[in-house]
């Protein structure tokens, strides 16, 4: 958020009058923004850096939410000091927190013609412009923020995005192989989000290889433990699989679902005493759904005619 200072005591007036513009901005800075509304309203009112006190009401409005209100201040900041980019900025910025994405791209484009040069603008920009489709724009701007700034993770991901809703999954992936060699933030969802583009380009072991990567890094994330869960068994690698939720309930996270889906590949393997065990403990953890997979053992043991076993079974959902 810009808040213009321009040196207030430097125009305290001479005669006498409070200096409105600068109390306002103390209040500003000390978060009591309630406050500092009446009094950049009497700054305006003495005409005390009127344009500026405009904006920098803009400024207070949107930290007390009330964007409508501050809409109206930015835009009369605009009017009065033709040449501040700023307002045009943050009309686009709550032009975009709506969701009115063509509205966005017009204020910021013109802040862009006002000389308004910014990491946030060119990243403000990209992210409407993909939005609304506009996809050379989008990656012409992700491109122009990650010249500015090469960490800035969100830029690389829009850039990929941007190839995977053409339906590019390899150059999709290459982008995101570029961002883990140009970026020193290397995130874990980098890791997750390249995995999909591999599994939509049937390149299964690359896939899980970059899952494993993520989870080096995440290893606590139970979510992303049971997809790649889920990659092992596509490839027939369910040992791995069974290991990875292993791993998952050592760390104690999610153990409602990493239980859950023990007990499902278990049962799949037919090894239906441990898959009751498992079963049992998603069902300690609050998974409902355990009780269907238990009736299932019970079922199974029936089937085998294992009577003793397929009651012991029953006996846990009584």
């Amino acid at each position: 958020m810009f808040v213009v200072f321009l040196f207030a005591a430097l125009f305290s007036l001479s005669y006498g009058a409070e200096d409105f513009f600068k109390k306002a901005n103390k209040l500003y800075d000390a978060g009591k923004y309630a406050e500092a509304i009446p009094v950049y309203r009497a700054a305006i009112k003495h005409g005390q850096l009127e344009p500026y006190a405009w904006f920098n009401l803009g400024n207070t409005l949107v930290r007390l939410e009330q964007n409508s209100v501050a809409i109206v201040a930015y835009k009369r900041a605009a009017e009065l000091a033709p040449n501040f980019a700023k307002p045009w900025v943050l009309l686009g910025d709550i032009s975009y927190s709506y969701k009115d994405y063509g509205q966005a791209v017009v204020y910021y484009s013109r802040a862009l013609e006002l000389g308004e040069k910014s990491e946030h603008l060119s990243y403000a920009l990209a992210s409407a412009y993909l939005n609304l489709k506009s996809f050379v724009l989008a990656e012409q701007y992700f491109e122009q923020t990650l010249n500015e700034n090469p960490d800035r993770l969100e830029a690389w991901f829009g850039l990929a995005e941007c190839a995977r809703q053409t339906g590019d999954f390899q150059l999709a992936t290459e982008i995101l192989q570029k961002a883990l060699q140009k970026s020193v933030n290397v995130s874990p969802d980098l890791y997750y989000t390249m995995s999909y583009y591999y599994l939509q380009r049937d390149s299964l072991k690359a896939a899980i290889r970059s899952m494993e990567n993520g989870l080096y890094l995440d290893s606590k994330n139970f979510n992303a433990r049971i997809y790649l869960a889920e990659l092992y068994e596509k490839a027939n690698s369910p040992w791995m699989a069974i290991w990875t939720l292993e791993q998952g309930i050592d760390a104690g996270n999610g153990l409602r679902e990493l239980e859950m889906n023990l007990a499902e590949i278990y049962f799949k393997q037919k090894r239906y005493a441990e898959a009751l065990a498992h079963y049992q403990k998603a069902m300690k953890s609050g998974n409902s759904a355990a009780r269907i997979g238990i009736e299932n053992v019970g079922h199974a043991f029936y089937n085998q005619g294992d009577s003793l076993q397929a009651e012991a079974a029953y006996k846990m959902l009584r």
